[in-house]
């Protein structure tokens, strides 16, 4: 591996999505199809659309709506989390698609239930298929829970990252600080125009 994902799962989800690689491009949505290999992963797994400037949650899996209380299927990123966090998702979704690479970054989840976890998210980017739309799939692993805070009337508050880090798979890696000052650009412009 090339990269230093903490779990077995991210490494799974790794594995696979390599195998699915046909070129250097990104594989499309239709090549990601249920295996031996990545059934097991299904209940933890989440596929995001970029739309809007947001990620959209497309597939969400019965092992993340039951630790998290809710299905969040159909809902943004932007429900959730703050306008930095989501205009820095959506400009690194832009970056796996320009420069096909993965992702792991840990973050904490707080539920309105009462409880909070650490979790590691690993992604990597899909095509729809049309050929237009920008996915991301990804396995999120419980670490451990953490101390609650309160989510603010939230069901759920996904915090921002305390590590990020890209997974190079031979294509390089995307311009980090690029991507992290657009963001910053984007969510100051969001800010100006109000909220949502």
């Amino acid at each position: 591996m090339n990269s230093r994902v903490l779990t077995e799962a991210g490494q799974k989800l790794e594995t696979y999505w390599k195998a699915i690689r046909t070129s250097n491009d990104v594989p499309s949505r239709a090549a990601f199809k249920l295996s031996s290999e990545i059934a097991p992963l299904m209940p933890h797994m989440v596929i995001a659309e970029l739309a809007d400037g947001d990620l959209v949650f497309r597939y969400v899996g019965t092992g993340l709506v039951e630790r998290q209380g809710m299905n969040i299927t159909g809902k943004r990123y932007g429900d959730f989390a703050e306008p930095l966090q989501v205009a820095r998702a959506a400009a690194r979704v832009k970056g796996f698609h320009a420069t096909p690479c993965g992702f792991a970054a840990v973050h904490r989840e707080d539920y309105r239930r009462g409880f909070a976890a650490e979790v590691e998210v690993v992604g990597f980017p899909l095509r729809a298929d049309d050929g237009e739309g920008r996915l991301i799939v990804m396995v999120v692993t419980p670490l451990g829970t953490v101390p609650y805070t309160e989510t603010g009337g939230r069901p759920i508050f996904m915090a921002p990252a305390t590590h990020f880090e890209f997974i190079d798979v031979g294509q390089g890696l995307p311009d980090g600080d690029a991507i992290v000052q657009w963001a910053e650009g984007a969510a100051m412009a969001e800010g100006r125009r109000g909220d949502r």
